[in-house]
């Protein structure tokens, strides 16, 4: 079964086994107070989960479920054990919900799901960003729709650049990799970043995928194999390889999480990473940063192409085994609601994925990162993935870290990645 590790993994606290068995107990003790109508299988916050399983929007939630006469019953799991839950279930065909939660699994999971996008309303779907669909297509169908907008954005420590005379963050590789070289002085490094875990979002193969299409390039051609062994592809590993001599933290190598690399920058050891949203609010928490007031964020430097990002991939569905599919559409409907969707940010600190509300300026004004990905959103980003995600970037990513350790180059590299995964797709058939 597919493992992916994800930022979300370094997210988590040491409270949320008891917090799982109780939150189970107590959507138990609801279902049975009240036949359910619809199942919703998703994850316990601190991860981005819904009204009436995180603490927002809750009245309308409620005002909801009595205009549509509807209940709602969550099973809600910590990150980690999510996709494994949904195979077993999914295999043994006892999955009992109607709405979904997916993280980059649409591919794999595609025969269970409806692919209900086109029943939308068209102000909705126009309001979402078009690169958001790529991660919930599947063979030109799409199955779900991003919730909450978690793509890579450059975070960098204000001081360092006034004390280093620089006026703006690096717009591009040239000025990325100088920038990078100049901040590494007086016991710091300009950049850091987490490279030892190989695959899945956030995984060190996810992160060339992002300079991959800053170099212009992408994964797959239109028959479905590899089309990365080019100029590209080349460029994107040696610009990271680049990165690693001009000042890259030499931990970068062996921190599997963001968290590793997050609490490096927060502690002012590294002048600038590449993150994600939700990071924005503990570099804020005096608790967890020595760097508050001193945090900014701008889009990613851009290569030959233009900045490009991956994003997060979180996502809702409906099971195709739904006894109520119109009604989950409707469910989701209310999830992506403008008001929802603000409190979703103000009170969570998980960013909307309407356009319209990433300008809200009460929540630009709250979470000033907003106003970053909102920017990067007008740019392409793809986290390709695939049926076969994992595997891919577990060889994609595998290849990466021998260019950054300097064992092989970074043509080499690729060449080999490359073949490994024409091996892997042709395998899937």
């Amino acid at each position: 079964m597919q493992s992916t590790i994800s930022r979300r993994l370094v997210l988590q606290n040491a409270g949320l086994a008891a917090a799982a068995a109780a939150t189970g107990s107590l959507f138990g003790r609801h279902a049975q107070a009240q036949e359910a109508a619809l199942s919703v299988f998703g994850p316990l916050p601190p991860d981005p989960a819904p009204p009436g399983a995180a603490k927002f929007a809750e009245a309308a939630f409620e005002a909801w479920k009595a205009a549509n006469g509807a209940s709602v019953n969550y099973e809600l799991l910590a990150w980690p054990q999510l996709h494994d839950r949904m195979a077993t279930a999914f295999a043994s065909g006892s999955a009992p919900w109607d709405i979904i939660y997916m993280c980059g699994w649409v591919p794999e999971f595609e025969s269970f799901l409806l692919p209900f996008v086109s029943n939308l309303p068209a102000d909705l779907v126009a309001d979402l960003p078009e690169s958001s669909f790529k991660t919930v297509t599947w063979n030109g169908k799409r199955y779900g729709t991003v919730f909450t907008l978690s793509l890579l954005t450059l975070f960098f420590n204000t001081e360092h650049l006034e004390q280093a005379g620089i006026k703006a963050p690096p717009q591009n590789w040239d000025e990325f990799k100088r920038v990078t070289k100049e901040l590494t002085r007086d016991g710091r490094y300009g950049y850091v970043a987490n490279y030892a875990e190989a695959a899945g979002i956030g995984g060190a193969a996810s992160y060339w995928m992002a300079f991959l299409q800053q170099a212009g390039g992408t994964m797959y051609g239109k028959d479905g194999l590899p089309v990365f062994k080019s100029d590209a592809g080349v460029d994107a590993l040696q610009m990271m390889v680049d990165l690693m001599g001009a000042g890259t933290e030499p931990g970068s190598i062996s921190y599997a999480g963001i968290n590793d690399a997050s609490n490096v920058f927060m502690s002012g050891r590294a002048s600038m990473m590449m993150n994600w949203p939700y990071m924005w609010n503990p570099a804020q928490d005096p608790k967890q940063s020595q760097i508050i007031g001193k945090v900014a964020a701008s889009i990613l430097p851009a290569g030959p192409a233009g900045t490009a990002s991956i994003d997060g991939t979180d996502a809702w569905t409906i099971s195709k085994a739904s006894a109520s599919p119109e009604k989950a559409r409707k469910l989701i409907e209310f999830y992506l609601d403008k008001d929802v969707q603000k409190r979703q940010a103000l009170d969570t600190g998980w960013l909307p994925s309407r356009l319209s509300v990433l300008g809200d300026a009460e929540v630009q004004a709250a979470l000033p990162i907003a106003k970053v990905v909102l920017e990067q959103a007008k740019h392409p980003y793809d986290s390709f993935v695939t049926p076969d995600f994992t595997q891919v970037s577990q060889a994609i990513g595998t290849e990466v870290q021998k260019a950054l350790q300097g064992q092989k180059t970074a043509a080499e590299a690729i060449a080999e990645a490359h073949d490994l995964v024409t091996a892997i797709i042709k395998r899937r058939g």
